[in-house]
């Protein structure tokens, strides 16, 4: 099914086969179509996406002004997904109960029943309930102003996601990205290897490797990379529990 004749515009920014996506378009019916986000207009009416930034979820909604954003974690065994976030590590451990309640009149109700269960011996869990209508609004704004890097911050190793050009001095170990470039356009044959679907993936696994075994932070040259990449790269650094800011 093309996207011409979808009514509902499906992306997903987890890397996910060409199988997966047509599996879940055909379980959303007609109607639907599941694209991954480097093929994506930005008219998208969805966006699929693990648990990101602050950064990272105000550069999608830049790429998708339209889109509704979910959060998404998934976990299909039979297809060999895996793409589990806080919420699922946490139910993992089989608390009774796990609420985000923004007020204490949120939270009264939650209270009363729970005890109520205890009262009469109930063994069973609560499913995960969230009250998400009465928080603050965090602006993008804020969420920027909160991820700059200062020297207070503690001395643990962070992906640090800068223009190099338009940055004062950093300290930390920069990814040589020279490399990378040469061996994406030697393999894929491409004059533009940031494009490619390969280089993202090749960078998040140098970075992983860099932050496992250097105590400095890692330093990422993202000045003038393609938003979608730029995404790309942050989204699987998050599915990788590293920290992260970008700078500017």
């Amino acid at each position: 099914m093309g996207t011409a004749e979808s009514a509902v515009l499906v992306v997903t920014t987890m890397p996910l086969s060409k199988t997966a996506r047509a599996e879940l378009s055909d379980m959303l019916g007609p109607g639907y179509t599941v694209v991954d986000i480097r093929s994506a207009p930005p008219t998208a009416n969805i966006v699929l996406t693990p648990v990101v930034s602050g950064n990272a979820l105000g550069i999608l909604r830049g790429m998708f002004p339209q889109a509704r954003i979910l959060y998404t974690e998934l976990q299909d065994d039979e297809r060999g997904i895996s793409y589990a976030g806080p919420l699922a590590r946490i139910v993992a451990l089989e608390p009774d109960g796990y609420f985000v309640a923004h007020s204490l009149d949120a939270l009264t109700p939650i209270v009363q029943t729970e005890a109520k269960l205890q009262l009469t011996g109930s063994t069973r869990r609560t499913p995960l309930t969230l009250s998400l209508d009465s928080g603050p609004a965090v602006h993008q704004e804020q969420r920027s102003a909160d991820v700059r890097p200062t020297d207070d911050e503690p001395n643990t190793c962070t992906v640090r996601w800068i223009d190099r050009a338009a940055s004062p001095e950093t300290r930390g170990r920069w990814l040589d990205l020279d490399p990378i470039d040469a061996l994406v356009s030697g393999l894929v044959g491409t004059d533009e290897p940031r494009r490619d679907i390969l280089w993202p993936a090749l960078v998040a696994e140098c970075v992983v490797r860099l932050a496992d075994c250097s105590p400095e932070d890692v330093l990422v040259d993202v000045g003038g990379l393609d938003p979608k990449i730029r995404a790309e790269l942050q989204i699987r650094i998050e599915s990788e529990q590293l920290d992260q800011v970008t700078w500017p």
